[in-house]
């Protein structure tokens, strides 16, 4: 729609060990869950990229949700390739985790400049253990250039420190660098599969110009 396109787009990838709430929690800031393939429905995990969309007066939020599974680090790679910020998601109950380290080391290598934590499953720890979890992420980023970034403990059931969470996702949004229409038009693909009355597609993150 026309007012869509004075919104500032900002595109936010998830990062996280397989199991930590990160398409639950997509699914808890937008209303669509990222997960849609039948294998995943059924194995209760996040195999491909998924996607899902936040609009807000200000910004149109789009969400790349990606697998966190050791198997399936290529998809995640080809979803963070042109992220404007990362969503590290780690869970309460479990902390940091080998995916967690190696999600955020890919983020770290390719760039991704910003980023907000979420301690998900606020709900299965207490504060004590909570305030742990928040003590080892800080030391996994130390450093890095999530150093100093919010930290919010959330709960996607409860709806605990979404509203939180929101406002700093907001906050991230400002500080995000702007993309622009002009120039080439690039686009890293990340998928191309078939559709039955229309042949190929590809998707991707357009990084500029305009199609």
């Amino acid at each position: 729609p026309p007012e869509a396109m004075s919104l500032r787009h900002v595109i936010i990838g998830t990062a996280g060990h397989i199991d930590h709430g990160k398409s639950a929690l997509v699914l808890a800031l937008t209303g669509t869950d990222p997960d849609r393939l039948k294998e995943e429905k059924a194995r209760g995990i996040t195999i491909d990229l998924g996607f899902a969309h936040w609009t807000t007066d200000e910004f149109a939020f789009s969400f790349v949700d990606v697998p966190g599974h050791e198997r399936f680090v290529k998809n995640m790679l080809a979803g963070v390739g042109g992220i404007d910020a990362v969503l590290l998601v780690v869970a309460a109950d479990e902390s940091v985790m080998p995916q967690t380290r190696e999600h955020f080391e890919i983020c770290r290598l390719l760039g991704v400049p910003d980023g907000v934590i979420a301690i998900t499953k606020s709900d299965l720890a207490d504060a004590d253990t909570i305030g742990l979890v928040r003590m080892e992420t800080g030391d996994l980023v130390a450093g890095s250039f999530l150093e100093g970034a919010p930290i919010v403990a959330v709960s996607s059931k409860t709806g605990e420190g979404l509203d939180v969470l929101r406002q700093e996702l907001a906050g991230l949004a400002r500080r995000a660098r702007r993309r622009t229409a002009g120039g080439a038009v690039r686009m890293p693909i990340d998928r191309a599969f078939s559709v039955k009355g229309f042949g190929t597609v590809v998707t991707g993150t357009l990084l500029s110009g305009r199609v």
